[in-house]
């Protein structure tokens, strides 16, 4: 799905909506009082299981030949034979490194009665995704992704790659200047 369409539809119920604004308030002032890597992968932990509702989750970083990926961290799956370029898919992928956010639910139907959500939300410095975090499992009484969570996607995907990575599109600059 698309990721900018998606907050724009959004954009009316999060108006609406002060409990939203209050979730995303807190997500972006946890991200940026992270005072080290461990805490803001801490900090990510707290947003999606706590504002997102979520018992699954993967932070995996784009490695430099921008084909592979290695996971940096997981809480609540061991991801040390996850495929993430499987789970993708060719198509989700290129969607991911692109700056959109790849969400797949399942039918109910096909599932039992209980509908199953994932989402792969890109973390980007500038136009570049040098992140993924992978949303791998929803608790049971949350059945699919709405309109709020969107937004707190796309919240991630801009302010969550500098205090999980330590770069900034000011860094990046300045080495590509210096010829580093």
């Amino acid at each position: 799905m698309n990721l900018n369409k998606q907050a724009m539809a959004a954009k009316p119920a999060r108006a609406a909506d002060p409990m939203n604004e209050l979730r995303l308030a807190t997500a972006r002032k946890r991200l940026a009082e992270s005072t080290s890597q461990e805490d803001a992968i801490e900090g990510l932990r707290e947003i999606v299981a706590n504002l997102l509702g979520c018992e699954e989750i993967g932070l995996f970083k784009v490695n430099s030949d921008r084909r592979t990926f290695s996971v940096c961290w997981s809480f609540g799956a061991d991801l040390e034979n996850y495929d993430l370029f499987t789970a993708l898919g060719t198509a989700g992928r290129g969607q991911v490194m692109q700056g959109e956010c790849h969400l797949m639910v399942q039918d109910p139907d096909r599932t039992g009665g209980m509908a199953k959500g994932q989402a792969f939300v890109p973390l980007r410095v500038g136009n570049q995704t040098v992140g993924i975090l992978a949303i791998l499992r929803l608790l049971p009484q949350k059945a699919a992704f709405d309109a709020h969570d969107v937004e707190l996607f796309k919240l991630l995907s801009e302010e969550a790659a500098k205090p999980l990575f330590g770069v900034s599109s000011d860094s990046k600059t300045r080495k590509k200047r210096q010829g580093i």
